[in-house]
């Protein structure tokens, strides 16, 4: 049966009951009491114990029909939807009111991510009404994350409903990625069915409700310890992206000597990636069996190993990539130059007739540039500066210029990737005399912007404490990068973080700015030369799998390069210079090395 048919006949015989609190209408599911009915005492001999189940961020009460169709057999089921409040009180209010309507006395509470941290307060304001507790895809958000959520709540408040669901569209679509075939499709459309149904109020209210909880540590003794730690199960993914390693593990702390169930793999929705397994090991727990063997199900205070972060992670001895980046930075130092008063730094090496310009991409140094730049100074001679902060796009451009100046070249051939094309583009703009060769790789024009709403992301991250702007922005730099170099993850990884912790937030607002500009830059014009018909050969490099740059991002590319090579790596993504290493330096050298 597929999973629209199993809701269809769910939703036939689970009819929704009411209840009124405080003026506020609930809706819930609640199974039967077995036998006894409902006006009975669910606590009553022969009755069947209770299971509360509480969703995610968009679930309603009926999201939960596999867990209640599951459960229902030896527990009496209530699932409810949560309301539009907006503070974890109110939420406790309602789910006692309808116990209480019920006649349950205690139930085992089975909750996961906001439902998660629904029973994390439940169980501190009423211990003596929970029996088990199983938390699942959840943590307890540090101050910069809870500043990061606010102000993305903040900010959504003022856009209409359908740019929520477009910021959430493509995470489902990744916690859905291991699911099977059937499955995933069924989950995409459902959540559609999800977004739909929501107004945006009540959208929002659920990550308000989170925000009191975690806002507000004290009054709902979010961070106190519970005093049966044998009667809880603590449910993760070490690759969880909705909580940090630390927020994990600060959630854990609140509960000493509880089991924990740790996916090495599954993401947020475990339940959907490892269905069977998953059920089993909530199954188990809350008849009282042994967990499932493979997993962790000691009662220590720390999740294992697999909790920390890929960046965190060491990788053993030293790597052949290890100890060429340190042979690189030892034989690399930074030359100075004065700019207008603006302090630029750049790396000189190599040799040859023929200079090639290296502008940074979106690290803002040239470091990335490691094993691109290793091979060119066999030929070339090498120049890759890095950006100081607040130049403007056209600062940067003519800061190049000055290089060149000072370096004695009167023109070079230019290489730029990512952000590294914009500044290359914005460069032959305005000195297209002193281009010889260009090369744009994975990047994009005037005509295609890469993030959504630039402006008002500019806005938010400027009131944002330095490390909220560096925790996005490494976010962003592995999500478009590090995933893509496979075997060389660990190195990526530890190079992007090492290149993240030596810029400041002035750094990384200029970088956003800039791509701001470039953005304003006319695809053509009298006053902007165009490159459509370039006096200088372009090299085009593209990845069919890029998430940095869409596949329209990258035919406006093309369409402002019309006489342009273009070489294509299928299959790759926006890190093909790490992945495809060997074919990527070759296509660039011998199209460089052309009289």
């Amino acid at each position: 049966m597929d999973g629209y048919a199993e809701l269809r006949a769910f939703r036939a015989s689970h009819p929704y009951r009411s209840l009124t609190v405080g003026g506020v209408e609930w809706k819930y599911i609640a199974g039967p009491a077995g036998p006894h009915t409902a006006g009975d005492s669910a606590s009553a001999e022969g009755a069947r114990p209770a299971l509360l189940v509480l969703g995610g961020g968009f679930s309603f009460g009926d999201s939960a029909f596999r867990t209640i169709t599951a459960f229902e057999p030896r527990f009496r089921v209530i699932s409810p939807s949560y309301p539009a409040v907006r503070t974890m009180a109110e939420l406790l209010e309602g789910i006692v009111a309808i116990l209480d309507a019920e006649r349950i006395t205690s139930a085992s509470i089975f909750g996961h991510s906001l439902g998660a941290g629904v029973a994390h307060a439940f169980a501190r304001r009423y211990p003596q009404r929970v029996d088990k507790l199983i938390l699942s895809g959840f943590g307890l958000y540090t101050r910069g994350h809870t500043r990061l959520v606010r102000v993305f709540v903040r900010a959504f408040a003022l856009l209409p409903k359908a740019a929520l669901a477009a910021f959430y569209r493509p995470r489902i679509t990744r916690l859905t990625a291991g699911a099977e075939d059937n499955e995933r499709a069924f989950l995409r459309a459902y959540t559609e069915d999800l977004f739909a149904a929501h107004t945006k109020e009540s959208a929002l209210a659920r990550l308000e409700v989170l925000l009191d909880l975690v806002a507000h540590p004290d009054r709902y003794a979010a961070a106190s310890t519970f005093e049966r730690p044998e009667d809880v199960l603590l449910i993760a993914a070490s690759d969880d992206r909705g909580f940090t390693p630390r927020e994990r593990e600060a959630l854990l702390a609140a509960y000493p000597g509880a089991r924990a169930y740790v996916f090495g793999e599954g993401g947020h929705w475990a339940a959907a990636t490892h269905p069977t397994e998953y059920a089993d090991a909530v199954g188990r727990f809350l008849d009282g069996r042994p967990l499932p063997p493979g997993r962790s199900e000691g009662r220590s205070p720390h999740l294992p190993a697999p909790e920390r972060s890929p960046d965190e992670r060491e990788a053993g001895p030293p790597s052949t990539l290890d100890a060429r980046l340190e042979a690189f930075r030892a034989g690399h130092r930074y030359r100075t130059l004065d700019v207008d008063g603006v302090q630029w730094r750049y790396l000189a090496g190599g040799s040859g007739g023929q200079t090639v310009l290296l502008p940074a991409g979106g690290t803002r140094v040239p470091a990335m540039y490691l094993l691109l730049i290793e091979a060119l100074e066999r030929d070339f001679r090498v120049l890759a500066p890095a950006y100081p902060p607040g130049a403007g796009i056209t600062g940067l451009a003519d800061g190049l210029a000055a290089i060149l100046d000072a370096e004695g070249a009167g023109q070079a051939d230019v290489f730029g990737s990512s952000f590294g094309g914009f500044v290359a583009q914005a460069f032959a703009r305005r000195h297209p005399g002193r281009v010889r060769r260009l090369v744009l790789a994975n990047t994009g024009s005037p005509a295609a912007p890469p993030l959504p709403m630039l402006p008002l992301l500019i806005r938010i991250l400027a009131v944002l404490p330095e490390n909220a702007v560096r925790s996005l922005t490494g976010w962003n730099w592995r999500h478009w990068f590090a995933p893509d170099s496979q075997g060389d993850a660990v190195f990526w990884n530890k190079l992007l973080t090492d290149i993240l912790g030596r810029l400041g937030k002035e750094d990384l607002l200029s970088g956003l700015r800039e791509i701001n500009e470039f953005m304003r830059l006319p695809a053509a014009g009298a006053q902007a030369p165009t490159l459509a018909t370039p006096p200088m050969p372009v090299l085009l490099i593209e990845s069919e799998q890029d998430k940095a740059f869409s596949p329209q991002a990258r035919a406006a590319l093309r369409a402002l390069y019309p006489q342009a090579e273009v070489r294509i790596f299928a299959g790759e993504g926006h890190g093909v210079m790490a992945t495809r290493s060997a074919e990527y330096i070759h296509a660039v050298r011998e199209f460089l090395l052309r009289p």
